[in-house]
């Protein structure tokens, strides 16, 4: 069971690096059009700086045809190293962009996946990851748990490598759930772990045994006892 950081903020990064176990870091489109009209490609090196060489950096390919996404891809694993997962949109031509691109040993996170056919073809064609975007799913009144429990079925049963990558969560619940029904990893935006661990409750405990120690002990911590 993995965790990986949704995001290109540096700044959230290096936070999530520090407190958090991750296996990498997921990007996508949307989030490096923060940047504006700056270098896209400096900012993911960047990143790869920042998480080191063995985390994962996984990177959307752009273009609108095969010759063009097969391009982008050896263009960033070159930049970005081994450990980066390209992800290619599972359609008729991003299928035959995973085959070719995993066929030559590069990983592949077969992403904007919405159904059980999606992520069966994604893991034919041999992709690493399967990114099922769960809360997407359920505005589009998708039954998300089923999908990622069925293909997490299908993937045991084949023992196969690749892993269902659950993506796009509103709350602590989907991201959960998706854990319980099967997935291999989650990709999760910083907001929502420090929510996580932001209950009153946690908080209320910890202040709790404080107050004990410090009625007894004071300020002194068990390296003064």
């Amino acid at each position: 069971m993995d965790l990986l950081l949704d995001s290109a903020d540096l700044s959230a990064i290096a936070h999530a690096l520090d407190h958090y176990p991750l296996k990498g870091v997921t990007t996508n489109p949307t989030m490096l059009t923060a940047i504006g009209n700056g270098d896209v490609l400096s900012h993911l090196q960047r990143i790869r700086e920042m998480i080191g060489e063995e985390r994962e950096l996984h990177v959307q390919v752009m273009g609108k045809d095969e010759a063009t996404m097969i391009k982008e891809a050896h263009h960033v694993v070159s930049l970005l190293g081994e450990h980066t997962c390209i992800a290619v949109p599972v359609t008729e031509c991003g299928l035959k962009v995973i085959k070719q691109l995993t066929s030559e040993g590069i990983d592949v996170t077969g992403t904007t996946v919405f159904s059980t056919l999606q992520g069966i073809l994604a893991m034919l064609s041999g992709a690493r990851y399967i990114a099922v975007f769960y809360d997407r799913m359920l505005n589009l009144d998708i039954d998300a748990k089923r999908v990622i429990k069925e293909l997490s079925g299908f993937l045991w049963t084949n023992t196969s490598s690749t892993q269902v990558l659950a993506a796009s969560f509103r709350n602590i619940s989907e991201l959960t759930s998706a854990y319980a029904n099967g997935a291999g990893a989650c990709t999760v935006r910083p907001e929502l772990l420090s929510t996580g661990l932001a209950m009153p409750s946690i908080t209320q405990a910890v202040d709790d045994f404080s107050k004990d120690w410090e009625s007894v002990f004071g300020e002194r911590t068990l390296l003064e006892l």
